[in-house]
């Protein structure tokens, strides 16, 4: 059983219910519970807190931080691509 699944159940939630107070739909909680979509930082703290948990305590930082770094990443090419053409 993954860890967010066992924190859904630890505090109490059914996978609905669960879903219902983050306004995702259950297959979409699922999926993430079973590791098929990755997702970003805040969606990652919004779980954790219904779940009255940290977030590194159930999910692993790969499952909401390479997005963020990618976007990061990107933003930092086209600043540089920018600074780049003016010279």
């Amino acid at each position: 059983m993954s860890l967010p699944k066992k924190a859904r159940i630890a505090a109490g939630f059914t996978i609905e219910g669960a879903a219902k107070e983050l306004n995702i739909s259950g297959g979409y909680l699922s999926q993430i519970e079973n590791g098929q979509r990755q997702i970003d930082s805040k969606r990652a703290d919004e779980i954790a807190k219904l779940y009255g948990c940290e977030k590194d305590k159930i999910f692993l930082p790969k499952r909401y931080s390479i997005r963020e770094v990618l976007g990061k990443l990107e933003k930092k090419g086209s600043q540089l691509r920018k600074e780049g053409d003016q010279e």
